[in-house]
């Protein structure tokens, strides 16, 4: 419920900032056409010296000085237009107490400004929390003007008094008029949380999705009620759905978030069907590699290891690759050149301690290069020297090269910190107390 009712709040601000001008007035009335009142005008000798100041304001964002300005303009030239600026003003400045204050005592009815003047002190009255009398001038405001931001905005305050039902008549309203995403959203979301209507919640959001381009909140709107519902089968088609609809239409934006949303609801639950679906797709991406990684498909990641590397040359594809490639073979040694090689390559080009500690413990633990391997493993430990793994490394190749000391020393703070529970840990360890017989 919560979620709704935050949305409802910018739904409703954006609406009154942002929406319809005074002028729209007549326009969103069709079927009950409104014959305005003339508002007799004063003549004001420095109405444009304030208006110019007033503008350059708000350019400045001295808001509280523009809205000032606009009050004096009204009450110097009696043009409401001015009025409804420096209402405007104070209702973004949340001067909501001012916006009472002013509305209700320059309210003229049936003048071109009257809805958007209503409007703005029903919403006062509204955060005011003045819930009664902020309903009595939404029902008039809707009596008057019906249109759909009025509607919402007497929604809102049915709302936030827990009056679900009539919240809901308000919306849906407000929807049959403008058929819009966000009001479909909040609607929605009364139906589901507050009505415990919910599969008709979920009908409704299915129809308007189907017809209107798998809109990406109302989907997400629509996970959630499915994943609250517990109905499995049914989030699952609307992702493979979401998936190839965004696909297709080449939004590749909205498609890399609904890949997210496949990881967050299914990799914990069917790994295997995402792997599935991936390759049918023919989805050949980091998402995939790291699948294939938590289903220890090994043969497959170096595959498509090799395809990443050959269409982006991201030497991290190639790092990985030949890490896999080494930890696959049964003979290491046969793999050992092409290993070391690949490894090379990329260090050439990366500075990454992961890689340079990898090639350090194959150049020492083969007994190709040590003093490399140690000087590969020095620079890995500059950059996270508490790495037990590095300091492993960097024993075992002073071990190699008959340090016994140091190779003790750095081995003690490994077994200190990890125990012998490793049986590579538990190796190093025998080999190093015995590389020197002052510390049998």
């Amino acid at each position: 419920m919560p979620s709704y009712k935050k949305s409802l709040v910018f739904c409703l601000l954006l609406s009154i900032f942002t929406g319809c001008s005074v002028k729209d007035a007549t326009l969103n009335n069709k079927e009950k056409q409104i014959v305005f009142k003339k508002v007799e005008l004063k003549k004001f000798d420095l109405e444009d010296l304030f208006i110019m100041y007033a503008i350059e304001s708000e350019n400045q964002r001295m808001y509280y000085d523009a809205k000032e300005l606009y009050l004096k303009l009204f009450e110097n030239t009696n043009n409401y237009e001015y009025l409804v600026k420096h209402l405007t003003l104070a209702t973004q400045l949340k001067e909501f107490s001012l916006v009472n204050e002013n509305a209700s005592k320059y309210m003229m009815e049936d003048i071109k400004e009257e809805e958007i003047i209503l409007r703005l002190y029903t919403f006062s009255l509204f955060k005011l929390q003045e819930k009664k009398k902020s309903i009595l001038n939404a029902e008039k405001l809707i009596s008057k003007y019906k249109n759909d931001i009025n509607y919402e905005l007497l929604g809102s305050i049915y709302l936030e008094d827990k009056n679900f039902q009539k919240a809901y008549e308000s919306f849906s309203n407000a929807f049959l008029l403008n058929n819009s995403s966000n009001t479909l959203l909040t609607l929605t979301n009364i139906q589901f949380f507050s009505l415990h209507q919910k599969e008709e919640a979920i009908k409704k959001l299915e129809n308007y999705i189907e017809q209107n381009e798998y809109n990406f909140n109302l989907s997400l709107q629509l996970l959630t009620f499915y994943e609250k519902d517990e109905s499995k089968q049914r989030l699952t088609n609307l992702l493979k759905r979401m998936f190839v609809y965004y696909k297709n239409s080449d939004n590749q934006l909205l498609l890399n978030k609904t890949k997210t949303l496949f990881l967050k609801y299914l990799v914990n639950d069917d790994v295997n069907l995402l792997i599935s679906f991936w390759e049918e797709n023919g989805e050949e991406d980091d998402i995939l590699l790291n699948l294939y990684g938590m289903t220890n498909q090994s043969s497959k990641a170096y595959e498509l290891l090799n395809k990443l590397y050959v269409n982006s040359d991201n030497m991290d594809y190639l790092a990985q690759q030949a890490i896999l490639e080494f930890e696959m073979a049964q003979d290491k040694k046969i793999v050992l050149n092409e290993v070391i090689s690949k490894f090379e390559k990329v260090l050439q080009t990366l500075d990454n301690h992961v890689y340079q500690n990898y090639l350090a413990y194959i150049l020492i633990d083969f007994d190709l290069d040590i003093q490399r391997g140690l000087d590969l493993v020095t620079k890995a430990l500059e950059k996270d020297p508490n790495n037990i793994a590095y300091i492993d490394t960097l024993a075992w190749g002073e071990y190699k090269l008959n340090n016994c000391k140091s190779a003790y020393y750095y081995m003690k703070q490994v077994v200190d910190e990890i125990g012998l529970e490793d049986e590579e840990i538990k190796l190093h360890w025998e080999k190093i107390k015995e590389c020197n017989s002052d510390f049998r």
